[in-house]
């Protein structure tokens, strides 16, 4: 198994050590972000209801049904359910989460896991094509969530498993826990196909490769987001909101950007209290080797961190949360403050990428 401390090496005090697995690098790019102050007061626009609308147009107005939510507290709104999404070309070949296993914190136990080509827990794969195999389509709410399929460009019945990996070029897909909406009730709006997210703190543990692209603006790239958004409308009516006005949030792990530097990818977050994000620093786009990236959500020390590993043991089954504070602590990550006026030093248009589709 692989060992994660570098004993007698101690961080922050006697609660911390510090993980043997972190990433150096000396040539300038990132291989790691620490966002503070995360949390704080404030609200967004929670979707209620989405109004189907009549074929053969949407008549209905409002189709789009809102009421201010209000949130506070440590990591808010980031402590809701969280769902990660993945745009193409990517190779992806691990993904594990880890939560704390009560109270105390103090043990971070794997909930969710999945293999290319092995084994799935608790982890459905789940793209924006409903209204065929699953999930539904209505002329004013467009496609819900549907399942995704085995080769991840297009829909299935039912989750799929022992997926090769591989997301085309601006193939979208997203993943929830097995958990339905139907199981027990969500937060907000959801319609069809819907399933829950990861809430509270949670460590997420991914390995891919993000290959070139045959269309250099066909670009990769790895975000959060509230679950509530996909929930709703990915690209529509959802809680997300716009630019600075972040609403229910979202981060951005690693983007790479269309018509701008396509070798690097940049990390920014968004919520109600505005943005920020790494500005002119990058991370650099591992087209070749796999690598591996943990993002830490911890309500205790109100911070989201991303960090690149050496390596990561998938099979293991729990990590203390002194290596969590390791990971929290370490140096040679950048560190941003996410103030309550936060606004970012812009390196792209925050309709650029991704956001195109309107979030």
């Amino acid at each position: 198994m692989l060992s994660l401390v570098a004993v007698s090496t101690l961080l922050l005090g006697a609660n911390a050590l510090t993980p043997s697995n972190i990433m150096r690098r000396t040539d300038g790019s990132l291989t790691g972000i620490k966002y503070t102050g995360v949390g704080g007061s404030g609200s967004y626009q929670e979707v209620t209801n989405m109004v189907a609308g009549t074929w053969p147009s949407c008549t209905a107005n409002p189709s789009c049904e809102q009421s201010p939510k209000e949130v506070s507290g440590n990591l808010a709104p980031f402590d809701d359910e969280i769902t990660v999404a993945f745009r193409g070309p990517l190779n992806v070949k691990n993904i594990a989460v880890y939560q704390p296993g009560n109270s105390s914190a103090a043990t971070w136990s794997q909930t969710s896991s999945w293999a290319a080509g092995g084994d799935t827990n608790n982890l459905v794969f789940m793209n924006n094509m409903g209204g065929g195999l699953s999930g539904e389509w209505t002329i004013c709410g467009g496609a819900s969530q549907s399942y995704a399929n085995g080769t991840w460009d297009g829909s299935a019945a039912s989750p799929t498993t022992g997926t090769s990996g591989y997301l085309p070029e601006t193939m979208e897909i997203n993943i929830m826990t097995n958990e339905t909406c139907a199981d027990s009730a969500c937060s907000g709006f959801s319609r069809g196909t819907a399933n829950h997210g990861w809430s509270g703190s949670k460590l997420m543990v991914l390995t891919f490769n993000m290959p070139p692209s045959s269309d250099a603006s066909n670009v990769p790239a790895i975000w959060a987001l509230n679950a509530q958004v996909v929930r709703a409308a990915q690209y529509g009516c959802n809680c997300r909101g716009e630019g600075g006005n972040g609403g229910c949030g979202e981060l951005d792990i690693l983007e790479v950007i269309a018509g701008s530097d396509i070798d690097n990818a940049i990390s920014e977050i968004y919520s109600f209290k505005g943005a920020t994000g790494s500005g002119a620093s990058a991370f650099p786009r591992p087209t070749g080797d796999d690598v591996t990236y943990g993002v830490i959500f911890d309500v205790q020390s109100d911070t989201i961190a991303i960090q690149q590993f050496t390596e990561w043991d998938f099979t293991q089954n729990a990590v203390p949360r002194s290596i969590i504070e390791g990971y929290l602590g370490a140096s040679g990550a950048m560190a941003v403050s996410f103030s309550s006026n936060a606004r970012r030093a812009d390196r792209r248009s925050i309709f650029g990428a991704h956001r195109r589709h309107h979030h």
